[in-house]
């Protein structure tokens, strides 16, 4: 079968060892290279433009760049930057961002649907090099203006880690990046969601794109893969944003009790609380047959491109990579 599929960083690596994955992820044809962004571990704009310079054919995705931390005008400044070196190679996924995250920097959201929604406005605004007049929950914008344009438009994605999200996606992006840790149903429903947002806002959804996070690994046994994945999703827990997808899957997984240990930066206790249950239903991850499985159920969802990992021993990178060509048909 030949399918879209992205690769995701999160940070957590070197940026040598993140731009030699780029590399071996492009020469096995993957569409999108997707960077979280988050707080504290290796920054995503800059990591995007070393990514495209890697590379040729892939687009960048800074994701999860919040409002509440990333003012709009120096963002839409060093997206448009990026956009002019490397044309229709660069787009950007916004976000409330993590709650945890953003209490440590000092920032409280009060309504963050509202200030995703209005940061898209006013990137867009900003990158047509007209100046911008508005007062925001995060910033205020009082004549601000770029002395350039947009080169081209820059797809702009939500990502969506719940219902309200989802909608406000539909509505006003270009495209909704689902967070990593959705089960399959989850999927489905976001996607449901997306289409009701634009629907309401009287845009066709044809037109509009969706991709998703999706935590991956793989490994000979699928023991290890499995127990990778656990990691990730004890980390990923820590937003209190994840619960409605955690209910909805009627599995019991105690976030408090994550929140608690992230916040003390015991990752491994938050892993522990993870149960074998949650790893199946909020991850991909097994032997290469038994990923490629799990992957071809979030197409079937709906799931335009998948956005997985490459990550583990060198013999999980290889194994992460076959997976990927035989999606590219590489």
């Amino acid at each position: 079968m030949t399918a879209k599929i992205g690769i995701r960083f999160d940070g957590f690596d070197s940026v040598g060892d993140t731009i030699d994955i780029c590399k071996q992820a492009a020469e096995a044809g993957v569409t999108g290279l997707w960077m979280t962004e988050h707080i504290g571990y290796r920054e995503a704009l800059t990591s995007c433009t070393a990514f495209a310079m890697e590379t040729e054919g892939t687009t960048v995705y800074p994701a999860a760049v919040t409002p509440y931390l990333f003012h709009a005008t120096p963002t839409a400044m060093a997206l448009a930057t990026m956009a002019e070196l490397f044309p229709g190679r660069v787009g950007v996924s916004v976000a409330v961002g993590n709650t945890l995250d953003l209490k440590e920097s000092g920032c409280a959201p009060e309504d963050g649907v509202t200030a995703v929604e209005d940061y898209i406005d006013d990137l867009r605004a900003l990158w047509s090099s007209e100046p911008v007049e508005c007062d925001r929950e995060a910033y205020n914008l009082k004549g601000a203006r770029m002395a350039f344009a947009a080169s081209e438009p820059i797809p702009v994605f939500v990502t969506a880690l719940g219902s309200d999200v989802a909608m406000a996606a539909g509505a006003k992006a270009d495209g909704m990046l689902m967070s990593a840790g959705f089960s399959v149903a989850f999927v489905r429903h976001c996607l449901e969601k997306f289409s009701d947002g634009a629907a309401a806002a009287g845009r066709d959804t044809g037109a509009l794109r969706n991709a998703g996070n999706i935590h991956f690994a793989v490994s000979g046994d699928g023991k290890s893969a499995r127990e990778n994945v656990r990691r990730k999703l004890g980390f990923l827990f820590r937003n209190r944003l994840m619960a409605e997808n955690i209910a909805a899957s009627g599995i019991a997984v105690d976030q408090e009790a994550i929140i608690e240990a992230v916040a003390a930066r015991d990752l491994d206790k938050a892993a522990n609380l993870v149960p074998d249950d949650a790893v199946e239903a909020f991850g991909v991850a097994g032997t290469p047959s038994e990923c490629a499985a799990k992957l071809n159920a979030y197409l079937d969802a709906g799931m335009e491109e998948p956005v997985i990992q490459v990550s583990g021993s060198d013999e999980e990178k290889r194994l992460a990579l076959q997976v990927i060509r035989e999606f590219t048909g590489r």
